[in-house]
């Protein structure tokens, strides 16, 4: 049988099919995904910075343009276009052509946004840095080293599938 040649890469596999089902528990009742709140998380903090969950947010982030935000995402324009416009529809973001270069288009974090962030994200980070505390002190896990281990990962599989793909 032909899978038995491959057991690593599919218990690999299995793995990672059932960490991304798990994800779905993360953001529940909100219509978006975790890729579309990585993208409204990087209109807010478009270095990686940390948001302090207790700032005042009513002050607006700056706006993004498409490539800017696909940059800071290290995304495809596609991929990041097509999830702006899921968000747009949802109303979490809106789009604003320029004033003076009709070809720039801005995307705005909007105010409803801003609040999905505060809430669910607060509660959904909270989560994940338990989940980190836990493999640290009960599972004898290192999590840093298995936040590394998943960049490598993410990194090598990209490398290997992407074939010189940009």
């Amino acid at each position: 049988m032909k899978d038995q040649q491959y057991p690593r890469a599919l218990e690999l596999l299995r793995e990672m099919d059932l960490l991304r089902r798990t994800w779905k528990l993360a953001i529940p009742n909100t219509g978006i995904n975790k890729s579309e709140f990585f993208t409204l998380y990087t209109l807010r903090c478009p270095n990686g910075q940390a948001l302090s969950w207790g700032e005042d947010c009513s002050q607006e982030p700056a706006p993004m343009t498409l490539s800017t935000l696909a940059k800071a995402m290290k995304q495809s324009m596609p991929a990041v276009s097509q999830r702006i416009t899921k968000l747009e529809e949802l109303g979490y973001v809106r789009r604003e052509p320029d004033q003076r270069d009709r070809r720039t288009v801005w995307i705005h974090l909007t105010s409803a946004g801003n609040e999905l962030l505060q809430t669910t994200g607060s509660e959904m980070l909270g989560k994940l840095e338990r989940v980190l505390h836990r493999l640290d002190t009960q599972d004898g896990v290192n999590a840093q080293l298995l936040i590394q281990a998943f960049h490598c990962l993410a990194l090598a599989v990209q490398e290997e599938f992407s074939q010189g793909k940009p």
